[in-house]
């Protein structure tokens, strides 16, 4: 069965937050990690994932997703700050216990 991920992203001095959707959070924390070393200007470095929730069909995820999106800065703050209360950068997910691994960076 494929499991679906949202995950919400942000920069190091937690101006930025944003939601977004993926199949395999393994590949887009490899991801996010490589664009952080990249060169962009004007445009927020998203450089680690602070908040993950898993689902098991697309269309809640994708619910889930527009709903977090809706959300203001505060409300997606109090979000991760339920499950990350020191917005350490999640850096390994265990599918099998559905348990973040954070670790100091």
């Amino acid at each position: 069965m494929k499991r679906h991920f949202i995950f919400i992203t942000s920069d190091t001095n937690r101006l930025f937050l944003e939601a977004g959707y993926c199949q395999d959070i393994h590949l887009k924390l490899f991801e996010i990690q490589q664009a952080s070393s990249s060169f962009m200007i004007k445009a927020p470095k998203f450089n680690r994932i602070v908040h993950v929730e898993e689902y098991d069909n697309l269309e809640s995820a994708m619910k889930r997703k527009i709903e977090i999106n809706k959300f203001t800065k505060m409300q997606k703050d109090r979000l991760i700050r339920k499950s990350n209360p020191n917005w350490l950068s999640i850096t390994n997910y265990d599918r099998n216990t559905n348990k973040k691994v954070a670790v100091y960076a």
